[in-house]
């Protein structure tokens, strides 16, 4: 490592390091390393961190470090993330006697996690901390937003949805393949120490301490989270929903939503609706709806009958204009002015195709009785205009 370069880890250590009386601080020298060198798979490659801290007391067994002084092109600085994971991939035995009865396959363990025992309680691999300098504010922060989409594939770990019309698509993500990269500047670190809110963690908006900046984003438990608010609130929203559908007679509030509208005519598919009947109270409208109009019927029927009474009687039968009284074909209204026959006469002319009804001419002496006085016969005008309508040749009376 050159001079410049271990004058820059040197800084960041001591930013880690801040003694304990100052804003931040946390760890001794104890707790770095430099001039690690670890090698990939293959044995031909090698990982260098610029520096690897360790401090199990408040949660982080290893971090690596990058110090990037603004001098390596982003391209590079992305692929050393990508190198990370290659190397965090690696896996050997395992020795733990326990393990013995198991498959070969199943006796492997990641080698830094027999390195860094742990406790290790966050998904993914290892932490790895990027602290640029050598540049300014502006320039450094758009670096550390082209480091992140160069190496999205390392640090991003996989998108998961589950199907379902309530999520509208939301998911989580699973970091078990993904290295946690977290990013600050030099001068941040050095001004307010590695607890401050400094870290910006790749795929998660803000500055934050630390500790906050290494639990993931986007995570099962968030998803599970927010689907349970999802869920509560359409279970709030539906009780308010079924609450508007109280029954409009008994108040009762149903259940469940009914999905069928209760008819006279059987049921009919349909949604419930506010101020709706329950199917109990609905059964008692329908009934008093329905004696309702029978007795409107009833009374409308007596009314022609009455008035029925009081014309000329049926032409053929002699019996009311408006038929027999309970049977089928009876007038439920008043009959009209010029109807001659009753209803069940005028049915049996139609089966029997007698024709129209033609009444008989008046006759001589009766036309000459007209002039001297009014004729009692209640049918005397419909005769005497059958007469000028049917003249008598080839009438049927």
């Amino acid at each position: 490592m050159d001079h410049l370069q271990q004058h820059r880890v040197q800084g960041s250590a001591q930013a880690l390091r801040t003694p304990s009386g100052a804003a931040g601080g946390v760890g001794t020298v104890r707790s770095w390393s430099t001039e690690a060198e670890f090698l990939l798979p293959g044995g031909r490659r090698k990982v260098r961190p610029d520096g690897v801290w360790q401090a199990p007391e408040i949660g982080v067994p290893v971090l690596m470090v990058e110090v990037d002084r603004s001098t390596m092109s982003p391209e590079r600085v992305a692929a050393k993330f990508t190198a990370y994971r290659e190397l965090f991939r690696t896996k050997v035995r395992d020795s733990d006697p326990a393990l013995a009865d198991r498959e070969p396959a199943d006796r492997t363990v990641h080698w830094w996690r027999r390195t860094w025992p742990g406790p290790h309680s966050r998904a993914g691999y290892p932490p790895v901390a990027l602290v640029v300098t050598g540049a300014g504010p502006v320039a450094l922060a758009n670096r550390q937003d082209a480091v992140a989409d160069l190496a999205g594939d390392a640090w991003g770990g996989s998108w998961w949805t589950i199907t379902r019309h309530d999520n509208d698509g939301d998911g989580w993500r699973e970091y078990d393949d993904a290295v946690p990269v977290i990013a600050t500047t030099l001068e941040l670190l050095a001004e307010h120490g590695p607890l401050g809110p400094v870290w910006w963690r790749y795929g998660r908006p803000g500055r934050h301490s630390l500790l906050d900046a290494l639990e993931s984003p986007d995570t099962r438990q968030a998803y599970d989270e927010r689907q349970a608010a999802r869920e509560k609130k359409a279970r709030q929203d539906h009780r308010e929903w079924m609450r508007t559908l109280a029954c409009a007679d008994c108040g009762n509030v149903p259940k469940e939503e009914s999905t069928w509208e209760y008819g006279p005519d059987g049921k009919e598919q349909w949604t419930r609706r506010p101020d709706g009947r329950c199917w109990d109270c609905h059964q008692k409208e329908h009934q008093r709806r329905e004696e309702k109009r029978k007795a409107e019927a009833q009374a409308r029927l007596e009314t022609a009958r009455a008035a029925n009474a009081q014309l000329r009687p049926c032409w053929t039968c002699r019996g009311s204009i408006g038929g027999k009284a309970g049977s089928r074909l009876e007038l439920k209204e008043k009959a009209g002015p010029d109807r001659l026959e009753c209803p069940r006469c005028v049915s049996d002319r139609e089966e029997k195709e007698l024709g129209l009804l033609v009444l008989p001419a008046p006759t001589r002496r009766e036309l000459l009785a007209a002039r001297v006085s009014a004729p009692a016969d209640q049918w005397w005008e419909d005769r005497v205009l059958h007469a000028k309508l049917y003249p008598a040749r080839g009438r049927r009376v």
